[in-house]
């Protein structure tokens, strides 16, 4: 599978997600404080981390501090490999995409960021997120992120990857009037 297999892929993976909000907003929830910024994303974050709506749409989960200590989600000791890569939306950087390793766990994730810059034009996005396994033609740990609920820390599901198997991060964007997809550079494990 190349880019464009993958890119046809989060489209339909992302689209039957949005097929599903109508339902999904006439069933709330009950209240969600929504997760707090993490240390690293603490310096370039608004004040106040946006409120996630109160519907029963996939929602990350919580960060460490916030959890159930069974909920091993993300590993307490994930690291960036690779570089990052940044997606763009009218010549503004939007999104900054990380690829994360954990040593202890021995899982993957994949990170997106919206920059303080891009939240403050309130643009109405919806994010896929996940790790392309280069290997194996495959995107894994995918999450979907309807209109930034969840934000502004965006986690794919943990991916465990043989050894030897090459992957990237992978965000799929859906803003107003375009939608793109950004990959990290390719990384082996």
């Amino acid at each position: 599978m190349d880019r464009l297999a993958a890119h046809v892929v989060a489209t339909a993976v992302l689209t039957a997600a949005l097929a599903a909000v109508p339902s999904a907003m006439a069933n709330p929830t009950a209240s969600d404080p929504g997760p707090k910024a993490t240390a690293s994303a603490a310096a370039s974050a608004s004040p106040a981390a946006p409120a996630r709506p109160a519907v029963s749409v996939p929602l990350p989960l919580p960060l460490p501090s916030e959890r159930n200590e069974m909920e091993p989600f993300p590993c307490p000791d994930v690291q960036q490999v690779g570089d990052t890569s940044y997606a763009r939306w009218h010549g503004v950087v939007a999104f900054s995409i990380k690829l994360y390793r954990s040593p202890k766990c021995h899982k993957l994730y994949g990170y997106a960021y919206p920059w303080l810059q891009f939240r403050l034009l309130k643009v109405h996005y919806d994010l896929g997120m996940g790790v392309f396994d280069v290997t194996h033609d495959a995107i894994d740990g995918a999450r979907t992120f309807l209109g930034g609920a969840g934000g502004p820390d965006f986690w794919s599901s943990p991916v465990t990857v043989p050894a030897g198997t090459c992957t990237e991060a992978l965000a799929h964007v859906f803003y107003p009037d375009t939608e793109t997809d950004t990959f990290t550079a390719k990384v082996c494990v």
